[in-house]
């Protein structure tokens, strides 16, 4: 269901920063989702789960920790948060931020652009910014991030 489309080994320059520009795609499969059912302002949750590549196969892990910034008087409610994220790869983390939508918790969230913030390994310098968007059918709960990287 996840993609690991590029790696910063094979990146080219990125014209205006000196740096090097890479593409990073992994599909995520949510295992954990610790949020009530109907959470309130200022708590917080965990969730995450499994991150793998076009063929399915396992390339790494991601957690997200969340704080509920918004909740509407919709039954469920609708949930707004901001997540702090951690996306362990085989050559080193990806650290990201960013607001997230949900409908219901238990649908999962919008379709989101997220920032990188930093991260480890192969993205230490890492920065710029990747876009959420639904994958999983059904029940399962499931995203394709798609990263724009830039390093020094």
């Amino acid at each position: 269901m996840v993609a690991l489309t590029g790696a910063l080994a094979g990146a080219g320059a990125a014209a205006d920063t000196g740096g090097r520009e890479a593409t990073v795609e992994v599909l995520s499969k949510r295992t954990l989702m610790s949020a009530a059912a109907s959470p309130v302002v200022g708590s917080g949750f965990v969730s995450g789960g499994e991150l793998l590549d076009a063929q399915g196969a396992r390339v790494g892990d991601g957690f997200s920790h969340c704080g509920v910034v918004a909740v509407s008087v919709a039954v469920p409610p609708a949930v707004t948060t901001h997540c702090t994220s951690v996306f362990r790869l085989g050559d080193g983390e990806l650290h990201l931020s960013g607001r997230r939508h949900y409908r219901s918790i238990a649908a999962g969230f919008d379709d989101t652009a997220v920032a990188v913030t930093g991260g480890t390994g192969a993205y230490a310098n890492a920065r710029g910014e990747g876009r959420a968007v639904r994958a999983g059918s059904g029940a399962e709960v499931g995203y394709r991030f798609t990263f724009t990287l830039v390093t020094d």
